[in-house]
C-alpha cells in the first residue's frame, strides 16, 4: 500500500519535495492509517486533532489516542477543543456544518501561522461513492456527481486510491491503533444510511459498485471540466452585473447549446434546485414576468434578461420634509437647493436630479414609495398617467418597482424619483426661482 500511496501522491502532484503537510487526524481508522503512511513513506508533516465535544468521554479518548501515538512517533501535534453545539446554535446551522466550519477555519489558521503547504484529509474511494449517491438523492447537477477531488483549495486527499476495506486490512497488518466512532454504525445521518443500507444492497447486484462509482466520478469530472471551459467562453456574452444584480441575456442563452448546464453552474450556488433551474430554462421561451425564489435570492424572467437579485425585501416609511432648513434622514439621500439666478442655471440632464419651479412647489414635501392608483403628468405630456403604467413603459423590472419613490407636494406627485418630473412643475421662461433636488451617491 505504501507504493500505491506514493504513486497516487506523485501522479496527482499533491506534495512537492520541500512541502510540510498538516494531517487532520481524528483517531479513526482512515486518518490513523494516513498518519502511519506519511510516517513510513518519509514525508514531512505535523498533526492537528479536533475535539468537537460531541461524544463525551469517547471524544476525549479519541484525543488521548492521537496524543499518545504522536508522542511515540515524535510528531508535532496541535489539539483544539470546540464547543460545537453552542456554535451551531448561535449560527443556526447543523452540527455537521458547524464542525466543518470550525475545523477548516482552524486548519487554515495553523497553515498560515506555521507555513504548512496543505491539509491532508483521509477520504477514500468509499467516501466518493457515498458522496455521489447522497448528491444524487438530494438533487444535483452534473457537478455534484464529479465526486471528491484529490486536491481542492489547499486540501489534499492522498487516500482516494484506496477502498475502506484496504485501509482496515492495512491497519490490521501493521498494527495501527485506532478508535471506532460508535456513531458511524447509526443510521441517523444520510451518509450512514447510504453506507450501511444502500451500498450494501448495491454490492449484492455488483460487488464492484464502489469502484465503478469512483471511476464514473473521474469520467464525469473530466466532462464537467470541459463544460466549465465552454461556459467560461460564453459567460462574458451572457452574464453582466449592474450594481448588486446579475443579468443573463435571454437571447445569448438561447444561442448557446448548453445553456441549461450554464444555468446549473451559475444558479445552484444561489440555492436554486435542479428542478427549479429546469423551470427557469423553460421560462426562456415563455412570456416575461415569472419569478423564482430561494431563501435569499430571487430570479425574474424579464423581457430580455433573467435578473438575479436579493430576496430580502426592505420596508420603507413615508418621510415628511417640513422645510429646506429641516431635512430629516431620508431613505434616498437627497440635497435640496433653491437657485435664484434662473437665467444662468443649466438644467442637468441626469436621472439623479429633479428641477422644479420653486414657486409651484409647496412645503411640506412628502417622500414615499409609490402605491397603486398614483398618477402624475409626465414631463412633456399633457394628459395624466398612472405611475404603474409609466413604470411598465420605462421597462422597470418587477423587483425594482417596490423601491421606486415619489416626491409629493400638496397632494400632487411632482417627481417619480430618478425617472420623471411632473409637467406641471417644470421650469419655464416665467420661473423666478428653481428648486434643484439632487440624489447623493
Amino acid at each position: 500500500m505504501n507504493k500505491e500511496f506514493i504513486s497516487f501522491i506523485e501522479k496527482n502532484q499533491l506534495i512537492k519535495p520541500k512541502d510540510e503537510i498538516l494531517l487532520a487526524v481524528s483517531g479513526g481508522v482512515d486518518s490513523m492509517v494516513m498518519l502511519n503512511l506519511f510516517s513510513s513513506c518519509g514525508y514531512k508533516f505535523a498533526v492537528a486533532h479536533c475535539n468537537f465535544s460531541l461524544r463525551g468521554a469517547d471524544s476525549d479518548s479519541d484525543e488521548q489516542l492521537v496524543v499518545d501515538v504522536c508522542k511515540r512517533m515524535g510528531v508535532k501535534l496541535f489539539t483544539k477543543l470546540f464547543h460545537t453545539e453552542v456554535y451551531a446554535h448561535e449560527h443556526k446551522i447543523s452540527i455537521q456544518v458547524a464542525a466543518r466550519e470550525l475545523r477548516y477555519g482552524w486548519f487554515k489558521e495553523l497553515c498560515d501561522e506555521h507555513g504548512y503547504a496543505s491539509v491532508a484529509i483521509a477520504h477514500n474511494k468509499n467516501d466518493v461513492a457515498e458522496t455521489m449517491l447522497i448528491n444524487l438523492t438530494r438533487g444535483t447537477g452534473l457537478k455534484g456527481l464529479t465526486g471528491i477531488k484529490p486536491l481542492t483549495n489547499g486540501v489534499i486527499r492522498p487516500l482516494l486510491f484506496a477502498f475502506r476495506k484496504q485501509i482496515e486490512e492495512y491497519a490490521f497488518d501493521k498494527g495501527v491503533e485506532y478508535r471506532n466512532d460508535k456513531t458511524n454504525v447509526e443510521v441517523e445521518y444520510a451518509r450512514n444510511r447510504i453506507r450501511h443500507n444502500v451500498i450494501t444492497e448495491l454490492e449484492k447486484i455488483n460487488s464492484g459498485v464502489v469502484d465503478n462509482l469512483y471511476d464514473t466520478s473521474l469520467f464525469l469530472s473530466e466532462t464537467w471540466s470541459a463544460i466549465e471551459a465552454m461556459n467560461a467562453e460564453h459567460r462574458e456574452q451572457i452574464r453582466s452585473e449592474k450594481g448588486n444584480e446579475v443579468y443573463y441575456s435571454i437571447k445569448k442563452l438561447l444561442e448557446y447549446p448548453f445553456h441549461q448546464l450554464f444555468l446549473l453552474e451559475e444558479l445552484m450556488e444561489y440555492g436554486f434546485s435542479p428542478s427549479a433551474i429546469q423551470d427557469i430554462k423553460e421560462s426562456l421561451l415563455a412570456q416575461s414576468g415569472k419569478t423564482f425564489y430561494t431563501d435569499n435570492y430571487l430570479l425574474i424572467r424579464d423581457r430580455d434578461y433573467l435578473i438575479l437579485g436579493s430576496n430580502i425585501q426592505k420596508s420603507y416609511n413615508e418621510v415628511l420634509i417640513d422645510s429646506l432648513n429641516d431635512i430629516p434622514e431620508l431613505p434616498i439621500p437627497m440635497e435640496f437647493e433653491v437657485i435664484d439666478d434662473v437665467a444662468s442655471f443649466k438644467i442637468p440632464k441626469v436621472a439623479s436630479a429633479g428641477v422644479f419651479d420653486a414657486d409651484k412647489v409647496q412645503f411640506p414635501l412628502l417622500l414615499r414609495p409609490w402605491r397603486k392608483g398614483d398618477w402624475f403628468i409626465p414631463f412633456g405630456m399633457e394628459g395624466r398617467k398612472k405611475v404603474s403604467d409609466f413604470l411598465i413603459d420605462q421597462k422597470i423590472p418587477i423587483h425594482r418597482k417596490s423601491s421606486v419613490f415619489v416626491l409629493e407636494s400638496d397632494g400632487n406627485i411632482v417627481w417619480v424619483v430618478s425617472h420623471r418630473i411632473d409637467n406641471r412643475y417644470r421650469v419655464n421662461s416665467e420661473s423666478a426661482k428653481v428648486l434643484h433636488v439632487k440624489i447623493r451617491g
